[in-house]
């Protein structure tokens, strides 16, 4: 059953005397890029629930933004006890992604642990990784966090629709900040791994250094380019996921960063 509280909206008075600003200067931008229909964006205040957005319902292929849901799976399992972050998984040959670089590039056969794995899937998004990962779950251990944060499941095979929107992904980053699926401890491992990746040139870029941001960025083709997560402003903590299709890669990176940037410093001045 969807967790109402990763849903929760707040009236339209209190959202345009918050962020009406913020909103026009959002789209100010992505204008200068032609792309009304192709840049989504939600942002929205962890503490007091009021929101933004632009396009936020709007499906884009989701890419490695999935990796999220199958680490929160994966962490429901070792919260009942079914497996633990030392246990050690083997790497088939099948599980090596040779399309993209992965640090267990030659490594068929040989071991590592769920920690290591959660790690490299998350930190340097390792598909390798997320392929060893996927089949420790069963489908309906996948599904449940997609129901519980009410975001349609692009795995099920009879969802036609394999998008998602930046207002329904923001959930599942919400559900760890509440930590309303996991325990408070494993919710907060999960942040911490989000918290240390290595592309951090799109959402953290636009915000002070010594400002912790918990994100997970996503290429789907060269074609669509999102990122998404947490930015822990010391007063206002807020979700921001930002995504984009049929850009060019270095224009949705320069607009990801612009909107990331205008919006810290727009919070930074209330």
């Amino acid at each position: 059953k969807m967790d109402q509280n990763l849903a929760n909206n707040q009236d339209n008075s209190n959202f345009i005397l918050h962020y009406h600003r913020l909103k026009d200067q959002l789209e100010s931008e992505i204008d200068k890029y032609d792309a009304d229909l192709k840049v989504g964006f939600f942002i929205q205040d962890l503490k007091s629930g009021t929101w933004t957005g632009k396009n936020e319902r709007l499906g884009f292929a989701p890419a490695s933004l999935l990796k999220v849901p199958i680490m929160i799976a994966i962490l429901k399992k070792v919260e009942r006890g079914e497996v633990s972050l030392d246990d050690k998984l083997t790497i088939r040959q099948e599980d090596i992604d040779a399309k993209y670089p992965t640090s267990f590039e030659g490594k068929e056969n040989q071991e590592a642990t769920v920690e290591e794995l959660l790690r490299a899937m998350i930190s340097e998004s390792d598909n390798t990784a997320k392929n060893v990962l996927i089949r420790q779950l069963l489908a309906y251990e996948v599904d449940d966090i997609f129901k519980h944060s009410g975001v349609p499941n692009p795995y099920l095979r009879d969802n036609k629709d394999k998008t998602v929107s930046p207002r329904d992904y923001s959930r599942f980053f919400k559900s760890l900040y509440y930590s309303t699926y996991l325990s408070p401890d494993l919710s907060e491992f999960a942040l911490q791994l989000t918290t240390d990746t290595q592309v951090e040139n799109l959402l953290p870029e636009g915000i002070p250094k010594d400002v912790q941001v918990a994100h997970k960025f996503g290429i789907y083709n060269e074609d669509e380019l999102h990122d998404c997560g947490i930015v822990y402003h010391k007063k206002n903590p807020y979700i921001i996921c930002v995504m984009t299709k049929h850009l060019r890669s270095v224009d949705s990176a320069d607009l990801i960063r612009k909107i990331s940037k205008n919006t810290y410093e727009f919070i930074d001045d209330q």
